[in-house]
């Protein structure tokens, strides 16, 4: 059973990358993609390490997916910089044309569940090592495998994400603003 685990801890990368070539040729979605890219290997070289620690790995867990809203909420704001920084047309492009998608909120609703998850099981493990419950539950039968579904969810929405986002910025080119 936790090999299953340990496959979609890595599995989700594998995704986000099929995602980036599905996607390629969109501007919004290959800039979204590559940022969240960044995010997920920064999570995957610190899993090792603290994955380690017993009582605290919960809370850096739900640190560590904080991070994750950054190429939701903040990229397009980020493009915008770096179009100024470098002038590369691309930014400008990508900070014209981006919006969020239902995909994207689905992604930080999921994301933030995942975060209450970590802290509640980080809080449930403080409350076990201190003594203050006898049995830690969350943590030993529902944590994994609600980030096991979470995960799942993660995966269908950037294969969802990639599928639909060509369409998304042909709809935005059609659409005529006064």
């Amino acid at each position: 059973m936790y090999d299953i685990h340990s496959i979609f801890d890595h599995i989700f990368p594998l995704v986000v990358f099929i995602s980036l070539i599905f996607s390629w040729t969109t501007a919004t979605a290959r800039w979204f993609l590559l940022s969240y890219s960044a995010v997920v290997t920064i999570n995957l070289l610190t899993m090792h390490f603290a994955i380690q620690w017993n009582t605290h790995y919960y809370i850096f867990e739900a640190l560590v997916n904080l991070a994750f809203f950054i190429p939701i909420f903040y990229r397009r704001n980020l493009a915008l910089l770096l179009h100024r920084k470098t002038a590369v047309e691309f930014y400008l492009h990508v900070y014209q044309r981006q919006t969020l998608s239902t995909q994207e909120c689905t992604i930080a609703i999921v994301v933030a569940l995942s975060i209450i998850l970590n802290v509640v099981t980080w809080l449930e493990v403080l409350a076990y090592k201190y003594y203050l419950i006898d049995n830690a539950f969350i943590k030993l039968h529902l944590r994994d495998n609600l980030i096991l579904l979470i995960q799942f969810i993660l995966c269908g929405c950037f294969l969802t994400y990639a599928s639909t986002a060509k369409s998304k910025e042909l709809n935005f080119e059609n659409t005529e603003y006064e």
